[in-house]
């Protein structure tokens, strides 16, 4: 936020200005904004000096005069006089200067970093509470800060709304290219609520979103679907000048391997779990003419290297253990391209055709720090089990709440039941608040009805448990938070959920927002596939259901991993989440947002 002298004091000079003209509005014919639109001077006169011949003015002439001076601080550059000047316009009586006061009102807040302020201007816009003039620049610049705040879904709207107006201030390829950027992001739901009420040219982006994605991986017909895109809306969208990052995903030829080999531990401990990915990758090649060779990966790289060649094949998926992965990544005469299952050590540096994919607790970490960025909230906690991959998803969050410019935020740990209720007390102070109501009755002749109160510089709760835990944790928190105090939001990763609740279970879980792959939450591009494996493995529990659907996108990526490797915005839409691979190889999740809501679960667009 923006701190300055200049700022409480402008704010007050303005706001007595407007006070002393509020009280004769008579005293001079009245000249609407509409009448006298702001206008470039002839002359430079520099915003201060503007704001001082406001002074000359009374009523809705005053308030005119410092809309200008306001817009002739944003050229300067004078950002905290135009934020002031502003702040104190958005009070004015008249309609019309509060309609032109949006425009510089959002530059002043862009410009200061005012992140609270501009979450609460942009959250809810009305076009029309903005001058006419002034809608396709406002829509603009509140397009391109959700789509740095990752609001994509929010962006997306914004820039297809755009459609409807005239674009002649605009580069149209800059637009075309933030449009598809935010397109790229969304999910299959997303895509699908902006296409109530969408015009001809927004159906036109949002089919072509959908293509790219539906036959990502299938060269020949993707360039079908492309052309026919292409003849259908040749009068609605410039299809000879779209962004190059969709040109080159229609271009690149993928991976189309004949004979795959997949590396698992088919002996041992981690049979059961092998079996599970095997079961996915089976399932997602269905009766297609790759040639699927199984392999047990304990063995030295040298022997699967031997063996690999020997039997010609044209790509590899596995291994899934962590030490075998180390082993043949640092092998010198690996060839194949290979989609490893599971993470490259962080000292390593993989080769040109080595992918990553592993279902990564700290993708789940990540994306909850990027929602409580979105959210400006500032004091979180993080409250998490003492096991090693709750403190290891506590420690990433906590590093990337402080790469996004916050300070550590609280962490805390709990081993049992006990332990947990106790912090939960002491975070929320309501044991010391109920010894301050005990101690002040005992000072009282009569009984003091007082209820304990909790504390309000917390935000919220971001809680690493199991589903026992978290069916303790859910509850008591709401019984410790004091009725007067505002509800206290609770988040938890997918470690918190369990697909087999009790109403009573849901009940208690009720205001409960947590990430989660897509599969387990059986979203309708997955329904009939979930049938299907219902029906095969009706008692599979549920770590085995994740590593099915792990295997399952494993297989499905093969086709994608060229495209988005030449173009990071490009996502696949798997059973895991949404997947980008990054620059160094790592494919990294997006997942789903559900939620337990009136003793039901529910999936969330955006939370």
């Amino acid at each position: 936020m923006t701190s300055s002298k200049l700022k409480p004091a402008l704010f007050l000079c303005f706001s007595s200005l407007l006070a002393s003209c509020a009280q004769s509005p008579q005293s001079s014919k009245p000249v609407t904004a509409e009448q006298r639109p702001v206008q470039t001077e002839t002359r430079t006169v520099s915003a201060r000096q503007l704001y001082r011949l406001a002074e000359n003015y009374q009523a809705e002439p005053q308030h005119y005069h410092l809309l200008k001076a306001a817009r002739q601080a944003i050229a300067e550059q004078d950002f905290l006089l135009a934020l002031a000047i502003c702040e104190t316009l958005k009070q004015s009586p008249y309609p019309a200067i509060r309609q032109q006061n949006q425009l510089p009102l959002l530059q002043a807040y862009l410009a200061t970093a005012q992140q609270a302020s501009l979450r609460l201007l942009l959250e809810n816009p009305v076009l029309n509470a903005v001058a006419k003039a002034d809608q396709t620049a406002f829509i603009w610049l509140a397009a391109r800060y959700n789509t740095e705040q990752g609001r994509y879904l929010a962006a997306a709207r914004q820039l297809l709304a755009l459609n409807q107006l005239a674009l002649p201030t605009l580069d149209l390829g800059e637009y075309q290219q933030l449009l598809w950027r935010n397109l790229s992001r969304l999910n299959d739901s997303q895509l699908e609520s902006l296409r109530l009420n969408a015009a001809q040219a927004d159906l036109a982006w949002l089919n072509l979103a959908q293509l790219s994605r539906r036959y990502l991986g299938q060269p020949d017909m993707l360039q079908q679907a492309y052309a026919d895109w292409q003849r259908r809306y040749a009068n609605v969208v410039s299809v000879q000048n779209l962004p190059d990052a969709i040109v080159q995903l229609f271009s690149l030829t993928p991976y189309q391997p004949k004979k795959i080999a997949v590396i698992l531990p088919l002996q041992g401990r981690f049979r059961q779990h092998a079996e599970a990915v095997q079961f996915g990758i089976l399932a997602a090649a269905g009766s297609t003419d790759t040639e699927l060779v199984f392999i047990d990966s304990q063995q030295s790289a040298a022997a699967l290297h031997n063996q690999l060649s020997a039997m010609q094949v044209e790509f590899v998926i596995g291994p899934l253990l962590k030490e075998q992965v180390d082993s043949i990544s640092g092998y010198a005469d690996w060839r194949w391209p290979t989609l490893f299952l599971n993470t490259l050590d962080s000292s390593a540096t993989p080769g040109p055709e080595q992918f990553y994919f592993a279902l990564s607790m700290e993708d789940e970490a990540s994306q909850m720090a990027q929602l409580f960025q979105q959210k400006n909230y500032l004091h979180p906690v993080v409250i998490s089990s003492s096991t090693q991959t709750a403190l290891r998803m506590q420690q990433h969050f906590s590093a990337e709440w402080q790469q996004l410019g916050h300070a550590a935020p609280t962490s805390l740990q709990f081993n049992n039941k006990q332990q947990l209720e106790s912090l939960i007390s002491g975070l929320l102070e309501t044991d010391s608040s109920r010894e301050r109501v005990k101690q002040i009755s005992n000072l009282l002749p009569q009984k003091l009805e007082a209820d304990p109160h909790s504390r309000l510089d917390i935000d919220a709760i971001y809680l690493l448990a199991d589903p026992v835990q978290t069916q303790l944790f859910k509850p008591f928190i709401d019984v410790s938070v004091s009725e007067t105090a505002p509800r206290l939001p609770v988040y938890a990763s997918s470690r918190s959920h369990n697909t087999s609740l009790t109403s009573t279970d849901l009940r208690d879980l009720n205001g409960l927002t947590f990430t989660e792959i897509p599969w387990m939450l059986g979203e309708q591009n997955s329904i009939a596939l979930r049938q299907q494996h219902q029906q095969l493995f009706p008692e599979q529990d549920e770590a085995l259901q994740r590593l099915f659907a792990m295997g399952y996108d494993a297989y499905k990526l093969v086709g994608s991993l060229r495209q988005q490797q030449q173009l990071h915005s490009a996502v696949f839409q798997g059973l895991t989440g949404q997947l980008r691979l990054n620059s160094n190889g790592i494919i990294v999740r997006q997942l789903s947002w559900a939620a337990y809501r009136n003793n039901r679960l529910v999936a969330l667009q955006e939370p």
